[in-house]
């Protein structure tokens, strides 16, 4: 009886040792994709801070500023028309991501909840033209901003692609989560088609919508390639078209950390925002299977 008792005790501990070893293993690896990933951006928040008469030693890597010149960030904020380029892009990213935000909530919850004839082909057609390249699409959408009258204008940033496939399929498989019975109530109670989606679905889809929120309005801040196509005049242009106007300006020292402070100040706002949204995303990640 006390050599199985034994017997049991030795497996339990090797296996607890083993799991041990599993999960320092696993946080080592994950500590390691961290480091590669936040160490640049490290390193060019340490080069942003230099005094101007930083000189940078070949195979060296500063790893502390001499000196902590937080007015680095106002100058280039100055010299690259940033107030300007922050306006033009918070415009552009907040409506982009509240009319598609309307647009993948009505279509998801649609697909996700109501039933009619054809529905799964109109999904399948819907998920088939995420198959296709988005660059594809650019020459088209470029015809129609010049048949409408929009280059050179913020609208032309905002309307093209506010029907966003992946956010439907994103909506559509979280919707499929909220029970039927909840819709059912409020349509015995009166609610109305569009009362529902907004004063129920809406709140039970925080996360999911925390979630669309923050990848949309990330790729509409960072978009560069289609404002340099549509845009031409610098006080229209975004962040982005300001910091590659900004660029070729730079051959010296204090013009690259100009630059490193003009970067830094770009990034802010996207980290703010997942920063605020990250608990609701997190939890929609959970839920939706995203992991």
């Amino acid at each position: 009886m006390n050599n199985a008792v034994a017997k049991k005790s030795k497996i339990r501990s090797k296996r607890s040792a083993s799991l041990i070893a599993v999960n320092v293993f696993t946080v080592f690896i994950l500590v390691l994709f961290a480091f590669a990933q936040v160490f640049p951006f490290y390193l060019q928040l340490v080069y942003s801070l230099q005094p101007f008469s930083f000189t940078a030693r070949p195979g060296v890597i500063e790893l502390w500023p001499q000196s902590f010149n937080f007015s680095n960030y106002a100058e280039a904020f100055k010299l690259a028309d940033f107030g300007n380029g922050f306006k033009n892009t918070i415009i552009t990213a907040v409506c982009f991501t509240a009319l598609s935000l309307c647009v993948v909530l009505i279509m998801g919850y649609v697909l996700g909840k109501k039933d009619f004839y054809g529905k799964k082909v109109v999904f399948i057609m819907l998920i088939a033209t995420m198959m296709v390249p988005g660059e594809i699409l650019m020459v088209p959408n470029y015809i129609l901003m010049i048949k409408f009258r929009m280059l050179d204008n913020l609208t032309a940033l905002i309307l093209p692609g506010i029907v966003n496939i992946f956010g439907i399929f994103l909506v559509r498989q979280f919707m499929n989560t909220i029970p039927d019975s909840v819709l059912e109530a409020a349509e015995i109670d009166g609610a109305g088609e569009i009362r529902r989606i907004f004063l129920i679905v809406l709140p039970l889809s925080l996360p999911i919508v925390a979630t669309y929120c923050i990848l949309t309005f990330t790729a509409t801040w960072n978009d560069y390639l289609w404002p340099m196509i549509v845009l031409r005049s610098s006080e229209n242009f975004t962040l982005q078209l300001k910091l590659k106007v900004f660029s070729p300006m730079f051959g010296t020292s204090r013009d690259q950390i100009l630059m490193a402070a003009g970067l830094i100040l770009a990034l802010v706002p996207v980290v703010a925002m997942y920063l605020i949204f990250q608990k609701n995303f997190i939890e929609s990640a959970s839920v939706s299977g995203l992991k």
